[in-house]
């Protein structure tokens, strides 16, 4: 097992590091590179920069130290293999899409569902993080926009033609994240509606998460799924991507309070108030407004009139009696929230 302490300094160089291997009877060191010489250290040198690693390939390295009349040995674990990377030709981009699906419960009578936040995911096939969950996404190519990075990698990998909105969420760029070097990352969002991920099969509607699995044999996905936030927080994910789908997991919750975005996920024919709460409340579980406040402060704050259209119908969805229903008026009327009318 190797000992070798090494630091990836780029995509094609290392620094490694035989401090608590070295050997003090040692005249001098040599590191071998793929079987080859490669350089000659005096004994008090202890580290040496690797430059020419070979891009695309497992390069080994191994350290040997010399002695008194030209005796030289392996020092024991200094043997370490190590993959190097092309150098990327453009700036990757992930895309973090979120949706909300309601869950019912079996029981004879009909209860209000629950509410909870997925994001899609892709299993990798290419050679770095191989067989991984990760978000989707990919590297940008030098005739095109981000922008038009994101949309292309989302179309490739899930087969999802975008039309909806994706906005830059942020851009991660610490030492570590990525195996490769030091490659920042510019990272998508998108809170979109169910119907994204619904797909025609014979005349019917299908849950697009089984033909995701249909995907082109030329994109770096294997398969897409769909995972609950807790889910996908729980799996061995590539790169920095648990980081970034909390990230946007904050974002999503912004838009849930200081939006009218929660109309993708309510019944279009309109819904209760109760509903509504329920969905917020499961969505973000910070938001700690009762039901009966809840209902008077959105109905009855000057800074929220006009949000919501009240619909000449009552219904009888779940137990008890008959519940009024509500739309959101035209989006685009968006309440102005701050901390004084916030809830």
């Amino acid at each position: 097992m190797s000992k070798l302490n090494f630091e990836r300094l780029l995509t094609k160089a290392v620094r490694i590091d035989w401090t608590t291997l070295a050997d003090s009877q040692a005249l001098s060191y040599e590191i071998h590179l793929n079987g080859q010489f490669y350089t000659k250290l005096n004994s008090d040198q202890t580290s040496c920069v690797i430059g020419d690693l070979i891009a695309g390939a497992q390069n080994n390295i191994a350290v040997y130290a010399q002695y008194l009349e030209g005796e030289k040995h392996l020092l024991p674990g200094s043997e370490e293999s190590i993959w190097a990377f092309h150098t990327p030709d453009g700036l990757p981009v992930d895309i973090c899409i979120l949706t909300v699906l309601p869950e019912f419960e079996c029981k004879k009578r009909p209860h209000m569902p629950s509410f909870k936040p997925y994001v899609l995911l892709i299993r990798r096939k290419d050679e770095v993080y191989e067989g991984h969950w990760a978000l989707p996404g990919g590297f940008s190519k030098v005739d095109e926009t981000l922008d038009e990075a994101a949309e292309r990698e989302l179309k490739e990998e899930t087969g999802i033609e975008k039309d909806f909105t994706l906005n830059q969420l942020k851009t991660f760029y610490y030492k570590g994240r990525d195996p490769r070097g030091w490659i920042p990352s510019v990272a998508y969002f998108s809170l979109v509606r169910p119907e994204i991920f619904i797909t025609v099969q014979d005349g019917r509607d299908v849950f697009k998460e089984i033909v995701f699995k249909e995907l082109e044999a030329n994109t770096d996905a294997l398969e897409a799924k769909l995972f609950t936030i807790d889910e996908a927080l729980k799996l061995e994910l590539a790169f920095d991507h648990r980081e970034v789908i909390k990230y946007a997991t904050k974002r999503m919750k912004t838009e849930l309070l200081s939006t009218t975005i929660a109309r993708h996920f309510l019944n279009k024919k309109g819904f209760t108030l109760r509903e509504l709460h329920r969905l917020l409340k499961d969505t973000v579980p910070e938001f700690q407004v009762d039901e009966t406040n809840f209902s008077k402060k959105l109905l009855a704050t000057k800074g929220r009139e006009g949000i919501l259209l009240v619909l000449n119908e009552k219904e009888q969805r779940y137990a008890g009696p008959k519940a009024q229903l509500y739309k959101f008026r035209q989006e685009g009327n968006e309440p102005i929230l701050s901390i004084y009318n916030s809830f």
